[in-house]
């Protein structure tokens, strides 16, 4: 089933992409507009979300620096220590502004090869089409 524009713009959904290196991302919505292949499958993205939820963690992660205290950053690092980079709506009120922050990277990031092939393949359709590796910000209109 597809994911209605009124269903991204009243949610904040979980979705995953991949990078040019094999790298991990995953990205809270924050009521922002999703790429057209995650919008494309609700089951898809369920099973994703479900897959990386279950991974289990390590305890290397960074949260990234200079973010606000008092904020509850954990489902971030939660991600991060499962081996993902992790990005936040930036105006969680605005959706169309495709406007992303790095919260969390992992010390030991996850790579498309050593997933099971099905993950891969579901997870593979989301594509950034640059290296994560480096970046503080993602506009998510280039997320294919």
């Amino acid at each position: 089933m597809q994911i209605s524009p009124s269903d991204q713009e009243h949610a904040d959904i979980d979705y995953f992409a991949t990078d040019t290196e094999g790298h991990i991302l995953h990205v809270a919505s924050g009521g922002g507009v999703l790429p057209a292949s995650v919008a494309a499958s609700e089951e898809a993205l369920l099973e994703l979300h479900q897959y990386f939820l279950t991974l289990p963690e390590s305890t290397a992660a960074d949260l990234v620096t200079g973010l606000p205290t008092g904020l509850n950053y954990e489902s971030f690092i939660r991600y991060a220590r499962r081996g993902l980079f992790s990005f936040d709506k930036t105006n969680l009120h605005n959706h169309q502004d495709p406007h992303y922050y790095l919260m969390a990277r992992p010390q030991h990031p996850l790579t498309v090869a050593e997933l099971p092939p099905h993950i891969a393949k579901l997870l593979r359709r989301t594509q950034l089409p640059g290296m994560v590796a480096q970046l503080t910000t993602l506009d998510a209109s280039t997320v294919l």
